[in-house]
């Protein structure tokens, strides 16, 4: 496989996170969706496994309705082989349901990358806990 993409690591998954924390803070649930394999996996707590871009797409359009506002991400350790990498940390996910209070719910989350034939990475798989 040709190496198109020549960036290290980290700074390919630090760009790729960056997208998907701006794409959550801008409601853009299509943006988020673009940033999944196609036939990727959410685990999402208390909820059947989602699979598939589109499938995950409605998942974050649903959570943007519901007042999803931020998200932070804490990375803790990074590791890869030639074509998955993986990443795991803390989260801090911030919503403000219409009328009601803030919430903030903290945990910690998992998630693995696909490496694309053009050397960019997308999530494939992604698990995310509360209480962390």
């Amino acid at each position: 496989m040709t190496d198109v993409d020549a960036r290290p690591l980290a700074q390919a998954l630090a760009e790729t996170r960056e997208a998907f924390v701006a794409a959550l803070a801008g409601a853009d649930a299509d943006e988020i969706a673009s940033l999944y394999t196609a036939d990727a996996t959410l685990l999402p707590p208390d909820a059947a496994p989602i699979s598939g871009r589109e499938a995950i797409g409605r998942f974050w359009r649903a959570g943007l309705d519901a007042g999803i506002v931020a998200l932070r991400l804490e990375v803790a350790r990074v590791d890869d082989d030639t074509r998955l990498a993986y990443e795991l940390g803390s989260y801090e996910l911030r919503l403000e349901p219409g009328a009601a209070e803030t919430i903030v719910d903290r945990g910690s989350y998992v998630l693995v990358h696909a490496r694309q034939a053009d050397g960019s990475w997308h999530r494939c798989v992604e698990i995310f806990t509360p209480g962390g």
